[in-house]
């Protein structure tokens, strides 16, 4: 079991909604996903509601690199799409107990 922060665990969560999972972020995040970003808590709960509706996906995080507040996550992703299931690194910065960065790719 890897162990990670509390935010980036609760963004994992399967069992969570997305308002749970857009909670572990920063009022002013920023997340950036097929060539979009994405910014403040508001937006970043839409784009997971779409994403989550597009492809029906669960992330299971495989490994994880972490220096001080930076985290990156190799995940397993598996879900409604060409060559599922894949891997994607996830770079996670928090600041204050939350999520403030999130890059996928």
């Amino acid at each position: 079991m890897i162990k990670l922060p509390e935010p980036i665990t609760a963004y994992f969560d399967p069992a969570n909604s997305v308002e749970q999972k857009a909670a572990a972020f920063n009022d002013t995040a920023i997340v950036e996903d097929e060539n979009q970003r994405h910014q403040g808590r508001p937006e970043i709960g839409k784009w997971m509601a779409d994403v989550k509706a597009k492809y029906n996906f669960v992330a299971e995080p495989i490994d994880v690199v972490h220096a001080d507040e930076k985290f990156a996550v190799k995940a397993k992703v598996s879900g409604d799409f060409p060559n599922s299931p894949i891997e994607l690194d996830y770079r996670f910065e928090l600041a204050n107990g939350r999520i403030e960065k999130l890059l996928i790719g």
